[in-house]
């Protein structure tokens, strides 16, 4: 189970004391004392080393940067992922040099190229979460990356828990620091959160020849290990654990929450279409969220949410469906340069947020941001928010009648 002599031997006097019917303050103080005391250590994200000397001088003058890049580290940097929907967004001096400081480093620190993304996150987001990388294996033996994002940058004390959960799974080929600004938006709303990287992804290892490298297994690994033997795991509350997936992860949280007791609301972001994302119960609330100019591969222009629809059509609990006005497939990572809606990220961290804190915190307050209409949802398909017997429709025009 993970625990140490410590932590064992409290548990032992809790259930002593629970059983000879003692005081329940005194049943209470002794699980108090079993809890984190103080956080594990703690580090922001991580940025890429400099450019070497002569990129480093000119990495804002960009016609002359060009000239100076290997042929390798431009195309990574122009076209990263090469299916037609790049973009070359040179309006941020600060942002082209990030990138091309993660790209450089990428060819050298033992990226998988192949996936194209750099594991350097972006600025604004490494900056801003207190995490705790990790290690576990799944039921296979295969080692796991993840990092532990400390609510509300651990400025609360470990004391002030148990705490909600939130674990997020990542889109195919990615990496967990891709949804850095998911982290820290549940983060910062005092949830703690867990990422990690899916086997053959980012920092994990490639799955053995008896691993089949099933997402919905991995996940459900993941939060045995947090519940079970991560080191803040006196201060998790059980009771309320959400999961939220994007593209790939939204695809294996529509399958885990079918399977998995232990989670209690779910976000599904671009589950790309019904017949990706085949689940046999929705017995937990489930929303799901798309763009106008959604797409796995390519762009879908102002066609995907008819492709997801079917998805959440299917759902019989609490839902939703949201629809982000001009956002792509790129909408819910922080990957810097990739083309997608400016809103994106503020409309999903609204809805998403607040989904969760209704449904594992109760606050009912959050009803009124889940049926309120963000002016950047989509004008062309309808959102829709259904909690209990009411139906709330919406476009970015306002409300609408069911």
């Amino acid at each position: 189970m993970g625990m140490t002599r410590g932590v064992l031997l409290a548990s032992v006097l809790v259930g002593v004391l629970a059983g000879s019917g003692c005081d329940s303050t005194l049943v209470e103080t002794a699980a108090r004392d079993t809890r984190l005391k103080e956080w594990p250590a703690y580090q922001q994200g991580e940025n890429p080393p400099p450019a070497p000397d002569e990129i480093e001088q000119v990495i804002t003058e960009l016609d002359a940067l060009a000239d100076l890049l290997p042929d390798d580290a431009l195309t990574l940097l122009s076209d990263p992922v090469a299916f037609g929907v790049t973009v070359r967004d040179l309006t941020d001096p600060a942002l082209v040099a990030f990138q091309v400081r993660a790209t450089l480093a990428q060819l050298q620190d033992g990226s998988r190229l192949d996936h194209a993304y750099h594991w350097y996150g972006h600025p604004d987001y490494n900056d801003a979460v207190a995490l705790v990388p990790v290690e576990f294996a799944n039921r296979y033996g295969t080692r796991l990356y993840g990092e532990i994002v400390l609510p509300q940058r651990a400025q609360v004390p470990p004391t002030a828990g148990p705490f909600p959960v939130i674990v997020v799974l990542e889109g195919l080929n990615t990496n967990l620091a891709m949804y850095r600004w998911w982290h820290q938006a549940y983060a910062d709303a005092g949830y703690l959160v867990f990422g990690f990287d899916f086997s053959g992804q980012g920092h994990s290892d490639t799955e053995g020849d008896d691993d089949p490298g099933n997402n919905i297994e991995e996940a459900q690994d993941a939060i045995s290990w947090l519940l079970e033997s991560s080191p803040v795991r006196s201060v998790i509350d059980p009771g309320r654990i959400g999961v939220v997936g994007h593209s790939q992860g939204a695809i294996a949280t529509l399958g885990l929450q079918a399977v998995e007791p232990r989670i209690g609301a779910a976000v599904a972001a671009a589950p790309i279409s019904e017949s990706s994302a085949p689940f046999a119960a929705n017995p937990i609330p489930v929303m799901i969220q798309t763009g106008d100019h959604d797409g796995p591969i390519a762009p879908i222009p102002f066609l995907n949410p008819a492709v997801v629809r079917p998805v959440y059509e299917k759902l019989e609990q609490d839902r939703a469906f949201i629809v982000a006005e001009a956002s792509s497939h790129a909408q819910h990572t922080n990957y810097p340069l990739l083309p997608t809606a400016t809103w994106g990220l503020e409309v999903a961290a609204m809805y998403s947020v607040a989904w969760m804190d209704y449904h594992l915190r109760g606050d009912k307050k959050a009803a009124e941001t889940l049926t309120t209409a963000h002016p950047h949802l989509s004008w062309l398909w309808e959102s829709e928010v259904q909690l209990g017997d009411e139906v709330t429709v919406m476009t970015g025009a306002g409300l609408l009648q069911p």
